[in-house]
């Protein structure tokens, strides 16, 4: 594929972690080393991280928080946050219009109108990128206006197509599968994380959503247990006070954010890893990071969740339960606690499974939705 000059456009790259901000850095990362000219545009934020031949712009925006506290805003959060993406686009228009890009790829859609402005002057083809339910008032013509799209998740492809008047093709989400891989077993680091005889971990955001309640009551019927959380946000209060309310505060360690080199070794070192989202869960880039380090995974059969964790007849490498529910829950990580050999044949066939998600087969799919939009007349 000849060179192409790419703008990969989001606001929150630069200025939060999370999943669709480390797909923009290892995909940006990947195509740079494919010879693509890349440019990353986001929000004026701390997040700078550092990749070969990958330019990074950065535009000052008016914070959603601003527009939040206007009462007629309080509760409309679509509408706060497409305010902030175009407060966003006005500084950053010239350069995603002069820049010179054959492609302009969107990871959310409220930046549709910015894109297709700067296309109409410049010619850069725009792709969407969907990884959510980020719907809005007027949002349906502009998106008859994308020249293609592309969703990390079947199961987000259909809520898509459901609003929208295109079905997007589907590209699940990558990891670095030099980083994330089985790490040396380290007994010393093993007991550092906890005393008890099994390790359960959470890996992810502090969201209502993420269902981090639902592991911390399955936690009270699996006494071996102890539960590492391994992030941080604004549920991190409420669940705080759950522990210790239901007397298992000895028993859930606050590791905090941990840097995302580090999670190899976390990961390499304890017995299952917990998903338990209800709500907005797309993809699960931590599940597909576990995996690949050898983790097997107990998660709730929503969203995206089920299209990353292997299901018979592909050789297993976790279990799924039903969202919001701790019984189901507790007894399936004490099923699979109770049988090592079963926990043992999902950490084996793991790695494997994940190998799909390697950034080098992204990418692949990636550079073969863009060869197509560009072999589109315009």
């Amino acid at each position: 594929m000849p060179p192409l000059a790419i703008a990969l456009y989001n606001l929150t790259t630069t200025t939060r972690v999370g999943g669709v901000e480390s797909f923009v850095w290892d995909l940006s990362r990947t195509l740079a080393e494919r010879g693509h000219a890349v440019t990353i545009i986001g929000g004026v934020g701390p997040i700078r991280e550092p990749a070969p031949g990958v330019r990074v712009l950065t535009f000052p925006f008016v914070s959603r928080r601003v527009f939040q506290a206007m009462p007629p805003l309080r509760r409309a959060y679509a509408e706060a946050k497409l305010l902030e993406r175009l407060t966003l686009a006005g500084a950053a228009l010239p350069t995603l219009a002069y820049g010179g890009y054959d492609l302009i790829h969107l990871q959310k859609p409220y930046d549709m109108l910015p894109a297709l402005l700067a296309r109409r002057i410049g010619g850069a083809r725009v792709i969407l990128g969907c990884h959510g339910e980020d719907f809005y008032r007027g949002d349906q013509w502009l998106a008859r206006q994308m020249d293609g799209a592309v969703s990390c998740s079947a199961f987000n492809a259909r809520t898509v197509a459901a609003h929208y008047p295109l079905l997007p093709q589907v590209i699940f989400n990558g990891i670095d599968t030099d980083l994330f891989r089985p790490q040396p077993f380290d007994p010393a680091y093993r007991a550092s994380l906890a005393a008890t005889a099994h390790i359960l971990l959470y890996a992810g955001r502090l969201q209502p959503w993420k269902g981090v309640e639902t592991a911390i009551h399955a936690l009270a019927s699996l006494p071996t247990a102890t539960l590492v959380v391994a992030g941080d946000g604004e549920d991190r209060p409420r669940l705080t006070q759950l522990a210790h309310t239901l007397g298992l505060a000895e028993r859930v360690r606050w590791l905090g954010m941990v840097p995302r080199p580090q999670l190899p070794r976390l990961y390499s070192h304890v017995d299952l890893l917990l998903a338990t989202s209800y709500a907005s869960e797309t993809f699960g880039i931590s599940l597909v990071e576990a995996q690949a380090c050898g983790l097997p995974v107990v998660a709730t059969h929503f969203g995206g969740f089920p299209e990353v964790v292997a299901q018979a007849p592909h050789p297993p490498t976790g279990v799924l339960v039903p969202p919001r529910d701790a019984a189901a829950l507790a007894a399936a990580v004490a099923a699979l606690l109770a049988n090592p050999a079963r926990r043992a044949a999902m950490a084996t066939a793991a790695p494997a499974w994940a190998a799909q998600f390697a950034w080098a087969a992204v990418a692949d799919r990636v550079e073969a939705v863009y060869r197509q939009v560009l072999a589109q007349p315009r």
